[in-house]
């Protein structure tokens, strides 16, 4: 019984603990892996590069939109280059404008709260992918965005709401159903964090550090200790030194190993 507590209680913890993990994305020795507001972030904008863009003067909302669309389209592409490049100032600043010719341009709201969150800016965040969000309800880059935002504010329930309209996107896009763990994580649904970070864990980049340490939270409160111990195992080889809770973590992985001898 107080094995199962302690467990229960890491899957809250663990996720306070991927949130101090994204802080140190700020303070990061030069050529370390990108922290986890960043890296997912930049994966989402990678993976959803428009294959159509051919310049702001050939775009498919210049040539369906005229003068000012192509100038908002010209902003936004300069903005995903920058953002992709860690300029994130610069990102968000070129969303505005691309706003600012467009304000229907949910794309653009959608990079705006990127860059914000990549800034640790989540609540600032928020309204931008919100925004994104009316203007595009069937948009699921707008809503991975609205839930990552949701998630950092300790805002579960509505970053499962905002993804559930898009819950199938789950099989070709590995960050809704990260987000979603992060959620039902967050509400301490145990079998639910499990049932979506084993999702995510099918596509995601393996290198993607956090999700292995939701994926070992949620195997603990399911009570499956060896395979808990080997997911953590796996976050702290890759997270290095730059993990915030390395000690305590270290202890939890030995717990961990411990049960899964009893």
């Amino acid at each position: 019984m107080q094995a199962s507590v302690v467990v229960r209680r890491g899957l809250v913890g663990a996720m306070l603990l991927l949130a101090a993990a994204s802080l140190l994305a700020a303070k990061r020795p030069a050529g370390q892996a990108p922290q986890p507001a960043q890296a997912e972030m930049g994966a989402i904008f990678s993976d959803s590069m428009i294959a159509s863009m051919q310049g702001p003067d050939t775009g498919p909302r210049a040539a369906a939109h005229g003068d000012k669309a192509a100038k908002a389209w010209a902003a936004y592409a300069r903005g995903v280059q920058v953002l992709l490049a860690g300029k994130y100032a610069e990102a968000e600043q070129a969303a505005q404008q691309a706003i600012g010719q467009d304000k229907n341009f949910s794309d653009a709201y959608a990079l705006a709260a990127t860059a914000d969150l990549s800034q640790r800016k989540y609540a600032q965040a928020q309204p931008m992918a919100q925004q994104a969000v009316r203007t595009d309800a069937a948009s699921v880059k707008a809503r991975v965005i609205l839930a990552t935002a949701d998630n950092y504010l300790s805002d579960y329930e509505a970053a499962a709401a905002a993804l559930e309209p898009v819950q199938d996107a789950a099989s070709r896009w590995w960050q809704a159903a990260y987000q979603r763990a992060r959620a039902e994580a967050g509400m301490e649904h145990a079998e639910a964090a499990l049932e979506w970070s084993n999702r995510a864990a099918l596509l995601a980049p393996p290198e993607f550090a956090p999700l292995h340490l939701l994926h070992a939270s949620a195997l603990a409160a399911a009570a499956r200790y060896a395979q808990a111990a080997d997911e953590l195992a796996v976050y702290l080889q890759i997270a290095g030194g730059s993990s915030p809770q390395r000690m305590e973590l270290e202890a939890q992985l030995a717990r961990l190993q411990q049960l899964a001898r009893d």
